[in-house]
Parts: structure tokens; C-alpha cells; sequence
């Protein structure tokens, strides 16, 4: 994570801090759930950054197959409002670690988060100032 913040060095404390921890997360889902683990191959992973004057665009690909943001049981952003831990049991139930806040968290960070259609590759972006209006 050196390299990213490096790269964004410049900005306020708290906003580098929180792209920081959104672009570790998210490298970290790539590295922990892209392998296809039936096939015990290495996960490769490609991250790319631009920034410009008014945005920063984080970009991260994994060569797995990729999932499916509403099949992701597991994860906190799926729960809904009168169950906020739903997915806490569900992964006590399958023997996961305890976690899967971390897209949430992401969501709450970036200005945009889009997947691709597959799930294995994400685009985080960040306005620098006010969102141009169309």
C-alpha cells in the first residue's frame, strides 16, 4: 500500500486514509477470492490508477471467476435493514472467518464502485470536487 500513499499524499489526512484503506480492501478481496480454488491455480491480480485534477480511479482485476454481488450471502452489504448481521451467522454456519464488512465499507468510501459483469474486476472512483452535473 506504499504506492498508493505515495501517490496520494497530497490529500487531507482523513481522505487519504480512507482510500487507503478502501483500495487495501478491495486488493485484498481480489488477492483472498479471486483464485478458483477448485483448480488451485495462482491468482494474478492487475491494478491500475489515474488521477486527474477532479477524480482518482482506482482499477482491480483478478483472473478468477468472479462473483456475484447479490448471490454474496456472506457479505454485510446484502443484509437487509432489519437484520444487520444476517451475514454474521451465515458465516459462522459455513466455518468463514468473522468480516465481510469490507464492501460496505468501500461503498461508503468511494464516490462510484462498479463491477464488471463477471465480478472480477472493480473500478473505485473518487471526485477531487464537486460532481459535474449533466
Amino acid at each position: 500500500m506504499g504506492y498508493v500513499r505515495c501517490e496520494i499524499s497530497d490529500l487531507n489526512g482523513e481522505l487519504g486514509e480512507q482510500l487507503v484503506l478502501a483500495v487495501d480492501e478491495l486488493l485484498r478481496n481480489a488477492i483472498e477470492h479471486g483464485g478458483d480454488a477448485h483448480s488451485h491455480s495462482q491468482c494474478m491480480v492487475q491494478f491500475s490508477y489515474l488521477r486527474t485534477p477532479r477524480m482518482i480511479q482506482f482499477q482491480i482485476k483478478d483472473t478468477g471467476p468472479g462473483f456475484s454481488m447479490d448471490a454474496a450471502k456472506h457479505a454485510a452489504i446484502n443484509n437487509p435493514p432489519e437484520e444487520p448481521l444476517r451475514h454474521a451467522h451465515y458465516r459462522t454456519e459455513k466455518g468463514m472467518r468473522p468480516g465481510g464488512f469490507g464492501i460496505m465499507l468501500v461503498k461508503q468510501i468511494a464516490d462510484e464502485l462498479i463491477y464488471n459483469e463477471a465480478g472480477n474486476e472493480v473500478v473505485l472512483v473518487k471526485y477531487l470536487d464537486e460532481r459535474p452535473t449533466v
